[in-house]
């Protein structure tokens, strides 16, 4: 586990930076303070001094009367513009937060996500926005209104009877240290309570969207069961949590309850030996009831802090890492006008991966512009890995991948990949229409254009026949649809995109052998004038391809067309003849 007092310190860091950037917001939280001074020391202050002065035959008390009326208006005023602007402001950058957590979420590469439940990753994001707001309201708005009355308010004191400041000095220094003392002794408490809650809410989304496959293996009270764990597990450190604090907070008011009978006791002494000090002791009094319940309420000042911290970590600490993969600063656009890929001497193993390990060693593969090419071979061979590669989801290794002789790893990698249009084999859907499922692959196309993409990829029958038609929500990953259905609408979007360069990884392959020879003839419509890499199971779909690479263990073994492979009577030939179903056997 990451030090946690590092991941405090780079959160409250962090915390700084965002004062800095909203300046306006802080500015007017900053006033919240003047306001609680005023309440709790000011005020009391001048209350004092009043009822003092009544004491005392023929003293002025009108400058003390004015004096009140104006700090009471001007706490009234300035506590009103403070929370208006703060709780308007509060919204805005609760926003920019959002934004800057997505924003690193969606740049951040394959390994990252594939390593992280979901779920997991939706609760940090919600969590960080919110985090941070609470850390704000804790720091501005109970944290520095605090120690502002407690400063003036014992200074205040002191300067009438050095006696009465030491003794509230001494009653607030021993409360706040004792408590700090318990906050760090509960520290390891709240780390496992935090990570038991996200365990929970990740399995709860896991099973959410795996709900099909647990009907399918009726494992429901199973999940129930690891659910009921999980929860008993959070209830019990929760409680363990309520007790601790309720024993805490009993003796903490045990203890304001004997320092507030020292402070009377000693008050009472003081006016005793000194009626001038009447004011002084009234103001005093008051003060130390006001202080007492303030006193009380810090250990949960505390506790908000530090449960705010606990929430911001996670997205913080990941704010922190870096990109996979960035483009470098000032990288021009891709200029794809024809679309020839080259892959040059391309070696390429994952980070997390030994030396042994490696997919590709010295990979050389140049696909003219316009050309169609077919990639088999076994599973494992590195044809989807390719893929990934001229995607740049993945960096090379060493050597170069060039689109008509630019370098991809010089571009950005938005102009890359608007250069490439590519269907995978499990296509995933958004949870929105069909139409802008479809429109995805431009968010300008027209509902026209929607609809010849829609025919072109043989979905706009069944699309039809939908009660909503183009409208139909899909559903998450579109699990309303069937594999077949999904595989158009990805087709479809494709076909919207008109990239110059075409990756189809499996992409009939969700299809019945009808739906099949329908869409045959778009692909076919599809490729013209487009380079194309095909990868393919079922090698009736690509006998027609202008070459096809054979690859296993990450080399090209063969290279030719269908029938010059078949001549060969190597790999490919025996995949062809072991062909059951129309599917390489594995």
């Amino acid at each position: 586990m990451k030090d946690k007092t590092s991941t405090d310190q780079i959160a409250i860091r962090h915390f700084w930076r965002l004062c800095t950037q909203h300046k306006r917001l802080f500015v007017f939280t900053g006033l919240i303070p003047i306001a609680g001074v005023g309440i709790g020391v000011v005020i009391p202050y001048l209350t004092g001094k009043i009822i003092g002065s009544l004491a005392v035959p023929g003293t002025d008390v009108a400058p003390y009367i004015i004096a009140l009326i104006v700090v009471s208006v001007v706490t009234v005023v300035v506590n009103l513009v403070a929370f208006k602007n703060f709780f308007e402001l509060q919204p805005r950058v609760m926003a920019s937060l959002d934004n800057e957590a997505i924003d690193r979420l969606l740049k951040r590469g394959a390994s990252f996500h594939n390593n992280r439940i979901s779920g997991k990753l939706v609760s940090d994001v919600s969590d960080y926005a919110a985090g941070f707001m609470q850390l704000s309201n804790a720091f501005f708005i109970d944290t520095v209104p605090f120690l502002a009355v407690v400063v003036l308010g014992i200074v205040l004191v002191s300067v009438s009877s050095p006696l009465l400041g030491l003794v509230l000095l001494a009653m607030t220094s021993l409360v706040i240290a004792s408590t700090i003392r318990f906050r760090r002794r509960m520290k390891p408490h709240r780390i496992a309570r935090q990570a038991a809650g996200k365990a929970m809410i990740a399995h709860i989304a896991d099973t959410t969207v795996n709900n099909q496959t647990v009907k399918t293996f009726g494992t429901e009270q199973h999940e129930l069961a690891r659910h009921g764990e999980l929860a008993s597990r959070l209830l019990w450190l929760r409680m363990n949590d309520w007790r601790a604090m309720a024993k805490d907070g009993a003796k903490r008011l045990s203890g304001l309850l004997l320092f507030q009978i020292a402070f009377v006791a000693v008050l009472t002494w003081e006016v005793h030996q000194n009626p001038a000090l009447l004011a002084t002791g009234i103001f005093a009094f008051s003060y130390t009831v006001m202080l007492s319940n303030r006193l009380f309420q810090i250990g949960n000042i505390m506790r908000q802090i530090e449960e705010a911290l606990l929430q911001v970590a996670p997205m913080t600490e990941m704010l922190q890492e870096d990109v996979e993969i960035v483009d470098d600063p000032g990288a021009p656009e891709l200029d794809a006008h024809s679309g020839k890929v080259s892959f040059q001497n391309v070696s390429f193993r994952y980070l997390d991966a030994s030396s042994k390990d490696t997919v590709f060693e010295n990979l050389n593969i140049t696909v003219a512009a316009g050309e169609k090419i077919g990639l088999v071979g076994p599973s494992g061979g590195g044809k989807t890995t390719l893929t990934k590669l001229l995607l740049r989801f993945e960096d090379v290794t060493s050597g170069q991948i060039a689109i008509d002789e630019q370098d991809i790893a010089r571009v950005t990698q938005a102009s890359l990949r608007q250069s490439i249009a590519y269907v995978s084999q499990e296509p995933l859907l958004f949870h929105r229409s069909i139409r802008e499922n479809i429109a995805y692959g431009n968010v300008d196309a027209t509902d026209e254009q929607v609809l010849g993409a829609a025919k072109k990829a043989s979905a706009h029958e069944f699309i039809t026949k939908l009660p909503n038609g183009y409208e139909t929500v899909v559903g998450e990953r579109g699990v309303k649809l069937s594999g077949g259905q999904r595989q158009r609408i990805a087709i479809a979007r494709a076909i919207l995109k008109e990239a110059p360069i075409l990756v189809l990884d499996e992409a009939t392959s969700a299809l019945d052998s009808a739906s099949e020879k329908l869409i045959q003839s778009a692909l076919t419509e599809l490729m013209k004038d487009k380079t194309a890499l095909v990868i393919a199971h079922r090698l009736s779909t690509i006998q027609k391809m202008d070459r096809i690479l054979v690859l296993d263990e990450g080399k090209v073994i063969e290279d030719g067309t269908h029938k010059e492979l078949l001549a060969k009577d190597g790999l490919y030939a025996k995949l062809w003849a072991h062909q059951s179903g129309g599917f390489i056997e594995e």
